[in-house]
């Protein structure tokens, strides 16, 4: 006669394959790598001095769209190539309130370009994938 199985390791076995299933989602979703400069100021004088535009983008740590863009827009090949024409700078809205005042940011991720000079060109908010990012940033 067959023995049964406890409730308990059957628990356990669901508890095993739930971690197995964060641990491989996590293991497989990209990692950020546009080079964000973190310092506005020395931002501004790259973008003075290379003739790029500064890209600021705007964030929280709390804000659950910016934290999903960390795995994917942010973690696209094509989109670190193309901000290689730009000076991408990241300000956390918590730390640097003047800052976001400043630019009149209400809701994160925020997202203003400037000219090298400093003017504003355009702005968005909200998250976007890497193609609409793509897209706003070729100003289609």
């Amino acid at each position: 006669m067959a023995k049964k199985l406890n409730p308990v390791w059957g628990l356990f076995l669901i508890l095993v394959g739930f971690i197995a299933v964060v641990g491989v989602t996590n293991w497989l979703r990209g990692d950020e790598i546009v080079p964000w400069r973190t310092d506005l100021s020395a931002a501004q004088t790259e973008s003075k001095q290379s003739n790029k535009p500064l890209l600021m983008y705007f964030t929280a740590s709390w804000c659950g769209p910016c934290q999903s863009l960390r795995h994917t827009t942010w973690a696209d090949p094509a989109v670190e190539e193309a901000l290689r024409q730009y000076v991408p700078v990241k300000i956390d809205i918590d730390q640097h309130k003047d800052v976001a005042l400043d630019y009149h940011v209400e809701a994160v991720p925020h997202f203003v370009l400037l000219s090298p000079e400093g003017k504003p060109q355009k702005l968005a908010s909200g998250a976007m994938d890497s193609a609409d990012f793509l897209s706003w940033l070729k100003g289609k």
